[in-house]
């Protein structure tokens, strides 16, 4: 089986998520960049009110070929109850068709599960079929966070 980990993120905690799983599962990993920029408190503030307004943004690599992989995990932080603009313009640009995908998040306080929620509907849109889903709140131990919900 050949997993494929896809994540985006901004402050570094949704990326050691990733690592950690791709570590486990021994995946392989792709860091989406966004082409935009989302540094310091501005690019913060610019990145949640593109969220909200589903505004599309450039991202690095724009396409991922999903094709000789069996399993896909997706992750992204959470800005205002949804996912990072890269991550919600990658779900709209992959053919997930017959792929099975585990989607998770990172926040600092809530809207994971309405987040969760969002990446899973353009998933499934895209032909994929979500099989599990999880969110990490930042202030806990990721590694034994990521560890309990991938085992869950």
């Amino acid at each position: 089986m050949t997993d494929l980990v896809i994540y985006y993120s901004r402050s570094g905690n949704t990326k050691k998520i990733a690592r950690i799983i791709k570590k486990e599962v021994n995946a392989d990993i792709i860091e989406i960049k966004d082409k935009t920029r989302r540094v310091g408190t501005l690019g913060f503030l610019k990145g949640i009110m593109d969220s909200i307004r589903n505004q599309d943004t450039k991202i690095e690599p724009s396409f991922i070929d999903v094709s000789k992989y069996d399993l896909i995990y997706i992750g992204s932080p959470v800005w205002a109850s949804k996912p990072a603009p890269a991550i919600i313009q990658l779900l709209h640009n992959t053919d997930f068709t017959g792929k099975k995908v585990i989607t998770f998040d990172s926040m600092m306080a809530s809207g994971g599960e309405a987040t969760i929620n969002f990446m899973n509907e353009i998933v499934e849109s895209q032909g994929g079929r979500v099989i599990k889903s999880f969110s990490i709140m930042n202030n806990q131990d990721l590694k034994e966070s990521t560890m309990k919900a991938l085992n869950d």
